[in-house]
């Protein structure tokens, strides 16, 4: 059985289109005297037109046939190819059935196209096939230019989700599209309520569903797949909150890494002071230093800061502090630096890296250019 076979000179009919895809009537190749030129396109035995009993019009290899992959089609498979190429024409896509590729390396159920050659095959698949065997189909057809879509309403699906492909069952007379068809709320990719076949079809060949790899959790299928079908819009919210917990993670990092800097600038600077502290020289310089104008205010400002006595620091000159003046507590802990030229001396990033105040005697002095990170 096959819905499309070729004449000898109108060439190749199409059972599922009124005119047969050659603005022919039926009447002139069902039932007629001599029976009319027909081939297989598959295997280029002859076929008859014949009418099922339910009014479906098809093409019959004449007897003693040779083995075709048309022939070996069920009835389930032939009826879901012709939904699947009336779903395709509603939604606007021109259609044909059982269509094989120039080298022959691959067959379309329904290649559906467009104006602008647009391809994309709709595939009815029903027979026991391996994931990896259907990747490989698909990867044929794509390097081909056809994107593959299969359809199947078995209820145990081993492939399903390995390439772009739906699980279909059967609601009173329609199919509908069951899985997986999921929408993102979030956190998580949550189920979409199943929908007609030709309406699924129908968003699919007008980009309002996309084959989707996800890369959140999924809660639409007992187990995760590796494509799934989504509107856009979920597509681009999973991808922002992804590139927001990128960020946020990135964010998190860089502030370890600068608590870890701080860590060692504060340390660099108790050794300073320590160091410092052993030299008679440097009190006479720090007690010099705490007679700078405004730093008496600093002191004051810097104690309100943290609830504890502050005083000049003997490591007063250290080139860590760019020509500023430290502050520290009975302890000799650094807990700011006095007018710092920031712009000077060899270590300026220390100030940025050790992560505690500068104090300066005025607002200009305050607001004088800075290096910055």
């Amino acid at each position: 059985m096959s819905f499309t076979a070729v004449h000898a000179e109108r060439g190749r009919l199409d059972a599922s289109l009124p005119d047969l895809g050659c603005r022919w009537d039926w009447s002139a190749i069902h039932r007629v005297r001599p029976p009319a030129p027909l081939a297989c396109r598959e295997c280029g035995h002859g076929m008859h037109a014949k009418v099922s009993p339910q009014g479906l019009r098809f093409f019959a290899h004449a007897p003693a046939a040779p083995t075709c992959t048309l022939a070996e089609e069920s009835m389930a498979h032939h009826l879901l190819k012709l939904e699947l190429a009336q779903a395709a024409r509603a939604a606007g896509w021109m259609a044909e059935l059982e269509v094989s590729g120039p080298d022959g390396r691959w067959r379309a159920d329904v290649l559906a196209s467009t104006a602008n050659s647009r391809r994309v095959a709709l595939e009815a698949q029903l027979a026991s096939i391996t994931a990896a065997e259907i990747r490989a189909r698909t990867q044929r057809m794509g390097a081909a230019g056809v994107r593959a879509y299969r359809f199947s309403d078995r209820s145990r699906i081993p492939w399903l989700g390995a390439v772009p492909s739906v699980r279909l069952a059967r609601q009173g007379e329609d199919l509908v599209a069951v899985e997986p068809i999921a929408r993102f709320t979030g956190a998580y990719w949550d189920p979409e309520p199943s929908i007609p076949l030709s309406e699924f079809v129908g968003r699919v060949l007008t980009s309002r569903f996309v084959s989707h790899a996800p890369r959140t959790p999924q809660r639409h299928v007992v187990r995760p797949v590796t494509r799934l079908w989504a509107r856009p819009k979920c597509v681009l919210a999973e991808a922002k909150k992804l590139r927001d917990e990128e960020r946020q993670q990135r964010a998190a990092q860089e502030e370890q890494e600068r608590a870890e800097r701080r860590g060692y600038a504060r340390q660099e600077a108790a050794l300073a002071e320590l160091t410092a502290r052993s030299d008679p020289d440097r009190a006479a310089l720090a007690r010099h230093s705490a007679r700078l104008p405004g730093i008496e205010r600093a002191i004051a400002q810097a104690a309100d800061m943290f609830l504890t006595r502050v005083a000049v620091g003997w490591s007063v000159g250290d080139s860590r502090y760019s020509s500023g003046v430290p502050l520290v507590n009975d302890h000799g802990t650094l807990l700011a630096v006095f007018d710092p030229l920031p712009l000077s001396g060899p270590c300026p990033d220390f100030l940025l890296d050790v992560g505690l105040p500068m104090l300066f005697p005025t607002e200009e002095r305050r607001g004088s250019p800075r290096r910055k990170r």
